[in-house]
C-alpha cells in the first residue's frame, strides 16, 4: 500500500513531499524536501527499510550540492555507495535526516513500544544541507500507544513531542512539522 504525505515546517518556509510503501518486505519512502529557512535547499530522498523496521538503504541528494547513498544490513554495520565500510557509524538501526519528519517514523515503529514503555536508540543523523553523518544518541517514549510519543536526545539537550497516525507516520512534531496532507 501507497500513500502520499506531505508536512510543512513550523515556521512556514519549508514543506516535504513523501510517498511512503508499507510492505511485507519493509517500508519505504520516497521524498523531496524545499527548504527557504536559513539554509535555502532543495533535496530528494528514498529510504528503504529491512522487514525488521531496520534502515536498509538510504540515498538523499541535494539540488546543486552533495549526494549520500548508505547501505547497512541491518545489525547497524553500514557501507558507502562504492561499498566501503563506515565503521565510524556501526551501531546504529536507524536514519535521521535533520530536515524530515518522516524518519521519526523508523524507530517508532520497528521498537513497538507501548504505553509508558521508553527505549534509547543510537540513529545515524544526517544534517541538511552539507550531509554530514554523525551518531545521535535518542529516547523515545510512548506516551500513548499509537499516537503520542516524546522524543529526547540522550544528552537532554532537545525534546519534543510527536503525535502519529495509525502508520506511525508523523502528523505533528511540535515545534517543527505539521502534517498538511
Amino acid at each position: 500500500m501507497s500513500k502520499a504525505v506531505r508536512w510543512k515546517s513550523w515556521d512556514g518556509n519549508g514543506i516535504e513531499h513523501l510517498v511512503f510503501a508499507d510492505r511485507e518486505a519493509g517500508i519505504s519512502g520516497e521524498g523531496a524536501i524545499l527548504s527557504g529557512g536559513d539554509a535555502h535547499f532543495a533535496a530528494a530522498y528514498e529510504v528503504a527499510c529491512h522487514a525488521s523496521g531496520a534502515v536498509a538503504r538510504a540515498q538523499v541528494a541535494v539540488a546543486g550540492g552533495p549526494k549520500l547513498m548508505l547501505q547497512s544490513d541491518g545489525d547497524g554495520k553500514w557501507r558507502n555507495g562504492e561499498g566501503k565500510r563506515l565503521t565510524a557509524l556501526a551501531g546504529a538501526l536507524d536514519v535521521d535526516f535533520s530536515a524530515s519528519p518522516f524518519t521519526n517514523t523508523l524507530p517508532i515503529r520497528r521498537l513497538g513500544l507501548t504505553e509508558g514503555q521508553s527505549a534509547e536508540i543510537t540513529a545515524l543523523y544526517v544534517r541538511f544541507p552539507d550531509l554530514e553523518l554523525s551518531l545521535d544518541h535518542q529516547r523515545y517514549t510512548c506516551v500513548e500507544q499509537d499516537r503520542l510519543y516524546r522524543y529526547e536526545a540522550a544528552d537532554g539537550s532537545f525534546e519534543a513531542m510527536i503525535e502519529v497516525d495509525g502508520q506511525g507516520l508523523v502528523t505533528l512534531y511540535d515545534g517543527l512539522f505539521r502534517r498538511i496532507l
